[in-house]
């Protein structure tokens, strides 16, 4: 593969709708931060911030594994059941991770849970400011 063979790739992977819907999550994650901190303390912040960052990454994570799939399925990508798998290991280590986040108190499960709040909010939002023009085909 060729520099910008994989520059191509990277770039079909988050077209600008899914990037201002992860800028927004982020943006609206940060405010939600910024007044656990300010109303509840330090542990809230940091429980908020987890749950924030467990957001973006599970939203990131999601549009690359279904960029890539949509990209191998119209493709006829022999590599579209390794993206399957990702899907799958992405579940699994979601599910894992929260768990052990509580199980070990690490976090506060509000503060985690208003964190996540920053998902759908930040799309909400994000699909309202968003460019709404069409795509040209590719």
């Amino acid at each position: 593969m060729s520099i910008d063979e994989a520059r191509s790739e990277a770039t079909r992977a988050l077209d600008p709708r899914t990037r201002t819907a992860i800028v927004g999550v982020a943006a609206f994650g940060a405010l939600f931060v910024i007044g656990a901190g300010c109303g509840w303390g330090l542990r809230a912040a940091i429980s908020v911030a987890v749950g924030v960052l467990i957001a973006v990454a599970n939203l990131y994570g999601l549009a690359r594994i279904l960029g890539a799939l949509l990209g191998a399925r119209a493709g006829e990508d022999p590599n579209a059941g390794i993206w399957g798998v990702l899907a799958v290991v992405k579940v699994v280590g979601l599910f894992g991770g929260v768990w052990l986040l509580m199980t070990s108190h690490v976090v506060d499960p509000v503060g985690l849970v208003v964190g996540w709040g920053s998902l759908p909010v930040g799309i909400a939002i994000a699909s309202l400011v968003s460019d709404k023009t069409e795509r040209a085909a590719r």
